[in-house]
């Protein structure tokens, strides 16, 4: 619809390239501007329901009111990269997976006589999916007239890959240098197997930073705030009800003991935002441990978030309800 493409419009041209960019990559050809409105328009009405909830049912003061739903709205506007990216980030990884098997087929064909572009297309087969699809289309282009260096490149502007696009490029060379392609093809895909499993050993040799994270972040700093504020609401009720006292010195130096100023509401808000920021944080750090990115940072950190409010709220629910009576609170 015409008002669906006016409020895409109304975004800043370089970040409509990025969305695009990373649409094309995700896999869908044709870009649609309604997915990006309805998108918008859901992240609008949870940011509405929430100031709503916030200030209407929990009386919440209006800063902090205003503060959730501003990040849902800010969230809301980066969805559509974010979600691009993943789907992309996703659609690279299964096809890298598949690239070796696909690269030995197409060196066992040419071994067997084919060209480059009758390899390509008898080695498109069913079982490789979209890279397969992919391929075999660069094979019709090739059919078609189009050079075969042309024809390659596409490849890298429709699948976001350090490793396709170091494929091609080696493929491309060998083409034009007459080398041995059928050699090449097998030894690239030897070393994208390599690589394999060189990620896979670097990412379990760093699982135990990523549990030593997550267990600092998620697990215990919110038994350590929920501690911390039965600690300070049962200090600040002692001190309500002994009053202000005299100190045994008092008859030496007149030196007097008096309430502590602690504002318990600021310290739960306090509490609440040490939590979101930390946890927010440490999913970007654990993304990037793993991954080399920080985009993986939107699967991990919003549970990290809501689980770590839910120790929070729970473990100091029980701690008031086990020793709150034996305090008088």
């Amino acid at each position: 619809m015409n008002y669906e493409i006016l409020i895409y419009n109304m975004l800043p041209k370089r970040y409509r390239e990025l969305i695009e960019s990373e649409a094309r990559f995700a896999g869908q050809e044709s870009f649609k501007e309604s997915f990006i409105f309805r998108l918008f328009i859901a992240f609008y009405i949870m940011a509405f329901v929430d100031f709503f909830i916030l200030i209407g049912l929990v009386n919440a003061p209006l800063w902090l009111s205003i503060i959730p739903p501003a990040i849902i709205i800010l969230v809301g506007l980066i969805s559509p990269y974010v979600i691009y990216s993943l789907v992309a980030e996703s659609r690279r990884k299964a096809m890298e997976q598949l690239l070796p098997d696909l690269l030995l087929l197409t060196a066992s064909n040419i071994k067997s006589g084919l060209t480059i572009d009758r390899a390509l297309l008898f080695s498109a087969r069913p079982e490789f999916g979209e890279l397969g699809q992919e391929f075999k289309r660069v094979a019709f282009q090739i059919y078609g007239g189009q050079s075969i260096e042309d024809s390659f490149q596409s490849l890298t502007t429709k699948i976001k890959s350090t490793i396709l696009a170091r494929t091609v490029g080696l493929l491309v060379e060998g083409l034009r240098s007459g080398g041995a392609v059928a050699k090449l093809l097998e030894e690239t895909a030897a070393d994208i197997r390599n690589t394999e499993m060189l990620q896979k050993e670097i990412q379990s040799s760093v699982m135990m930073y990523v549990m030593f994270i997550f267990m600092a972040a998620v697990l215990g700093a919110p038994f350590l705030f929920a501690i911390s504020a039965f600690l300070v609401t049962s200090t600040t009720s002692m001190w309500d009800d002994m009053g202000e006292i005299d100190s045994e010195f008092a008859d030496q130096g007149m030196m007097k003991i008096s309430k502590p100023d602690i504002d318990l509401e600021v310290f739960h808000y306090f509490s609440i935002a040490a939590l979101i920021i930390t946890t927010l944080f440490s999913g970007i750090l654990i993304s990037q441990i793993q991954s080399g990115n920080i985009k993986g940072a939107v699967k991990y950190s919003p549970v990290f978030v809501s689980l770590a409010l839910v120790i929070f709220f729970t473990a100091k629910a029980l701690l008031f309800a086990v020793f709150g009576d034996m305090l008088g609170l």
